[in-house]
C-alpha cells in the first residue's frame, strides 16, 4: 500500500457523497490503522474572532474563518508552517516517505489542537495557518479500497494551494493532477510517435 500522508486527496469527480463532494483534503497520517485528514475547502461561517475574543480578553490579531476538516466530530486543529509549534505532518514526517527521502526533520507542515499553541497561532500573523474542526477518518483498509475504486486522485502537496484562497481549489488540483496523468502517458507511450497524435 503506497503511503499519501503529506499529500492531498482530492474527490472524485464522480464522487457523490455529499460529505466529501469536490473535496480537497490534507493527509496527516495513512497507515495500516486507517487514516486522517483535514478538508480543506469548506470554509465556516465562524471566524477566530468569535473563538478567542473571550480567551483572549481582546480580538485575536488574525480574523480567519474556521474551516470544517470533515465529518467526524474533533477539536479546532490548526495546520500551520511555525516550525516546533505541535507535531510535523508533512509528506517527509512519516517513516514511509513516497520518494524515499529520509530527510524527516524537514516538514514544512505542523499540526496542533493545544489550546495554548492555538491561541499563539491566533496571533502569529506572519505564519500561515488554517483553523479547521472536525475532520475526515478512514478505518484499517477503508481508504485503500475507496482509492482502488477510483473515488479519490492523489494530488502532490502544494503549499501555497494549502493555505490560499479555497474557493477554486478542487477544480485547480484536479487540473494539475490531471495534466500530469495526461503527460505521463504520452511520455510512456512516446510522444514522437505519430500515431498517437
Amino acid at each position: 500500500m503506497k503511503r499519501i500522508a503529506g499529500r492531498l486527496l482530492l474527490a472524485s469527480p464522480y464522487l457523490s457523497d455529499p460529505n466529501f463532494y469536490r473535496s480537497v483534503i490534507y493527509m496527516v497520517r495513512h497507515d495500516e490503522e486507517g487514516a486522517f485528514g483535514l478538508l480543506l475547502n469548506r470554509p465556516g461561517q465562524i471566524t477566530l474572532d468569535e473563538l478567542f475574543s473571550d480567551r483572549l480578553g481582546r480580538p485575536p490579531k488574525r480574523s480567519d474563518p474556521i474551516y470544517f476538516g470533515g465529518p467526524v466530530d474533533g477539536p479546532l486543529i490548526a495546520l500551520h508552517t511555525l516550525s516546533g509549534l505541535g507535531d510535523p505532518c508533512g509528506p517527509l514526517s512519516s517513516e514511509e516517505s513516497l520518494d524515499g527521502d529520509e530527510d524527516a526533520g524537514s516538514s514544512p507542515v505542523w499540526i496542533t489542537a493545544d489550546d495554548d499553541q492555538l491561541t499563539v497561532l491566533a496571533d502569529r500573523t506572519d505564519v500561515q495557518v488554517r483553523f479547521v474542526v472536525r475532520y475526515s477518518g478512514w478505518g484499517p483498509g477503508q481508504l485503500d479500497r475507496e482509492l482502488g475504486q477510483g473515488g479519490w486522485l492523489v494530488g502532490p502537496p502544494d503549499w501555497p494551494a494549502i493555505f490560499g484562497p479555497s474557493d477554486s481549489l478542487w477544480e485547480n488540483m484536479v487540473k494539475r493532477v490531471a495534466r500530469e496523468i495526461l503527460g505521463g502517458i504520452l511520455n510512456a507511450r512516446g510522444a514522437d510517435d505519430p500515431q498517437w497524435n
